[in-house]
């Protein structure tokens, strides 16, 4: 590894393994690695890449991506300056400024420690804030869109920063503009999200609601809020740690069905998996239904399937959840995505339905991301 300086206090590392940096604890190396702490230094690494006309790639806190073994041929910019801080305040609800290289789950804890309401569902997701935003993280009835008041973000090819409106994010499922119309273009800086210190607590997603019917607590406080959350995303998600093998969190999005999509998939279920499985749909359908649309949860159509447990090389399904991709220990992208592959042709050969993958995949040609998606 090289490491040279591309202008003063801004320190360019030249083959800079990724590895490290990634939840999965898999991928190569960077051509060029910038870690940023101010907009300044942003705008340097900027013009460093246009300078050279490079790719760039902007890594947070990287819980949800997959490094291609080859690495990135590119500069990869990695914000490093945490914070979080209160713009105004008054009786009803406060509005707090959020650095995009600040921990997320960090966010949630210091909102619950204060009595703020709003994000107290969003526990125990890995990842910095700023990556938070790019996927509009979502969680047992909760999502940033629901908080969100504006972002603070600087343009790629300018250098310039603006202010963008929550509704100027194109924020939905699992996306937003800074993942689809504005992938590439724009690097987020700060944003701020306005929560409210009387609220109700969510308890409408069946395993919180259970767990505290079990502890016979109707009304939870905040901090049992978090307690909750964090004791059954452990239970189902392993969170990533040094001391356990990699994740990226969910690997697959969950499907969001019209009613001739939801008619195709339960006669496939009933005809290729038995009438139990379709039964099974049926009760999801009662639970998760709603007027035009019915969330499936890819979970089941994985358990269904018979893919819990399944293995290729150094990855596997998560047993409990298997949403979760595992690396069981020297586990490469190229495992993973096989893994993927035929996860996805298993479920469409069985159920017709097309399943997305959630992380990004970062430093793969788009050859090599037609292969791995391929149905055929």
């Amino acid at each position: 590894m090289l490491a040279c300086n591309t202008a003063a206090d801004l320190e360019l590392k030249h083959n800079h393994t990724l590895k490290p940096y990634t939840t999965f604890k898999i991928g190569g190396a960077a051509k060029y690695f910038v870690a940023v702490q101010t907009p300044s230094d942003l705008q340097q690494a900027l013009a460093f890449r246009s300078t050279e006309r490079l790719e760039i790639f902007v890594l947070g806190g990287g819980s949800n991506i997959l490094v291609s073994d080859i690495g990135f041929d590119g500069l990869v910019v990695h914000p490093v300056q945490p914070g979080i801080a209160i713009v105004s305040e008054d009786a009803e609800a406060v509005i707090v400024r959020v650095q995009a290289a600040e921990i997320w789950d960090r966010v949630v804890a210091c909102a619950v420690e204060h009595g703020w309401w709003g994000i107290e569902n969003l526990s125990h997701i890995p990842g910095q804030a700023g990556a938070a935003l790019v996927q509009n993280i979502g969680a047992y009835g909760q999502q940033i869109s629901d908080v969100l008041l504006s972002a603070e973000v600087m343009e790629i090819e300018s250098g310039d920063s603006t202010t963008l409106k929550s509704a100027d994010c194109g924020l939905g499922y699992r996306r937003s503009n800074f993942n689809t119309s504005r992938k590439g273009q724009l690097v987020i800086l700060e944003f701020t999200l306005r929560l409210v210190k009387s609220g109700q607590p969510n308890l409408e997603y069946p395993d919180v609601r259970e767990y505290f019917e079990k502890r016979e607590v109707r009304q939870p406080a905040l901090a049992q809020i978090r307690q909750a959350i964090i004791a059954i995303r452990d239970r189902k998600f392993p969170f990533p740690r040094e001391e356990r093998g990699g994740n990226a969190g969910s690997f697959f999005k969950n499907l969001v069905l019209s009613p001739t999509e939801y008619e195709t998939l339960e006669a496939n279920l009933a005809r290729n998996l038995g009438l139990p499985a379709a039964r099974k749909l049926l009760d999801l359908k009662k639970k998760f239904g709603t007027r035009g649309s019915t969330k499936v949860p890819t979970a089941f159509l994985m358990e269904a399937c018979g893919l819990k447990g399944y293995r290729l090389g150094g990855a596997k399904v998560n047993e409990r959840q298997p949403l979760v991709l595992l690396n069981e220990g020297g586990a490469t992208a190229t495992d993973v995505l096989n893994l993927a592959r035929h996860i996805r042709r298993t479920i469409y050969s069985k159920t017709g339905m097309a399943i997305s993958l959630e992380p990004e995949l970062v430093g793969f040609s788009q050859a090599e991301i037609a292969h791995y998606l391929s149905l055929e």
